[in-house]
């Protein structure tokens, strides 16, 4: 597996103490021969024991292709972007939230490269309006997003994520 990620804090918005809005770039490249999916926590620290039940996907202007990425809501909340071979992606502004009940500096979490995810039964790129696979090289800012789909789990509840061929790329996140 050749793909990295590297993220850079770059502001933050106003949340309610004790939770941080933190603005992120974050840089990604697939150099393998194979699509990748990245999953991105949206919530830090992560909850390990949660599922998702909501796609908003929001689209982002890149030259001129479009770029989909997902935000999927619930306990185990994640970003989704899809990675076709060879493609680089930088993401600026990505917002996470991050709990600090205690002031923390840094956090290290873990970012998911993954060959395939499925939401319970179904192939996570189902649940997008179009394959969300990008291409080439895109600098995607997510000031521009624009809310194109939501989808729902079927019962409305929590799903799990199963994750395959998965390998991870530890984060370091710091606040001045």
């Amino acid at each position: 597996m050749n793909a990295s990620v590297t993220v850079t804090v770059v502001g933050s918005r106003p949340g309610r103490p004790p939770v941080d809005r933190v603005l992120v770039d974050v840089q990604l490249k697939n150099d393998d021969a194979a699509p990748r999916w990245v999953l991105i926590p949206t919530k830090l620290p992560v909850d390990t024991g949660g599922g998702v039940d909501k796609l908003e996907q929001l689209t982002v202007p890149a030259g001129s292709a479009t770029v989909a990425v997902g935000r999927f809501l619930g306990r185990g909340g994640t970003y989704a972007v899809k990675l076709s071979p060879g493609a680089r992606v930088t993401l600026r502004k990505l917002e996470l939230s991050w709990w600090r009940e205690h002031a923390e500096k840094e956090l290290t979490f873990d970012v998911t490269l993954a060959n395939e995810v499925k939401i319970g039964d179904a192939a996570m790129a189902t649940w997008f309006d179009k394959d969300p696979a990008i291409g080439g090289a895109a600098d995607v800012d997510l000031d521009g997003a624009k809310h194109t789909r939501s989808q729902k789990s079927p019962t409305g509840d929590e799903v799990p994520l199963t994750i395959d061929g998965a390998t991870t790329a530890p984060v370091k996140l710091a606040v001045p």
